[in-house]
């Protein structure tokens, strides 16, 4: 049996698995749940959201749990800091980027006045600020590339490629820390552009 993901390619959280599946060099057959209108998605693992893997017959779901999933089968390149209090943070920052960061792009993606525009670049400011400071001085939040920096980096590049929004060039350390998560990923699914 291969392994399966079932996604859709605008979603930044199956983005988020295909960046560790291509760094941990695992190999794949994609199902876009959009092309069946999620039946197959629904038949396989009873419910709708994406993204799913398939791991011959195995069902799991949730970007987060494919990714510790594929950790432990997979420990090359590994996608965790080593040490007890860094990876701790590690997976804090990945919920944060899950859970938080994501309701604020949301928000850009839903303003359609110039008021609800307004009021959404005022809380995606406040978290980009934050992000800006923490990119300062350094490439990665650790001693290498971790799913902290994938979690983050599929959130803010859902920005440009699905809301058209472009991250303000005064929040320099965080678009260096872009183009480099950019060159060093060099992944083609990076650069579809939703329609």
């Amino acid at each position: 049996m291969a392994i399966r993901l079932f996604q859709s390619q605008t979603s930044m959280f199956c983005e988020k698995v295909r960046i560790v599946l291509a760094l941990k060099n695992v190999p794949y057959d994609v199902v876009d749940v959009k092309k069946d209108d999620r039946k197959s998605l629904i038949e396989f693992s009873s419910q709708r959201k994406v993204p799913v893997m398939d791991y011959h017959g195995q069902c799991v779901i949730d970007s987060t749990f494919i990714s510790a999933f594929l950790e432990e089968r997979y420990p090359q390149d590994t996608i965790y800091p080593t040490g007890g209090s860094d990876k701790g943070l590690c997976l804090m920052l990945e919920d944060w980027s899950d859970e938080v960061l994501i309701h604020a792009i949301h928000l850009m993606r839903r303003a359609e006045t110039p008021e609800a525009r307004q009021m959404a670049e005022k809380e995606l400011g406040i978290h980009l600020r934050s992000l800006d400071l923490l990119f300062a001085g350094k490439k990665f939040i650790f001693d290498r590339m971790t799913i902290a920096d994938i979690a983050i980096f599929t959130q803010l590049h859902y920005l440009y490629t699905v809301v058209k929004y472009e991250i303000p060039a005064s929040y320099g350390s965080l678009h260096l820390w872009m183009d480099l998560m950019r060159q060093t990923l060099n992944l083609a699914s990076l650069y579809d552009i939703a329609a």
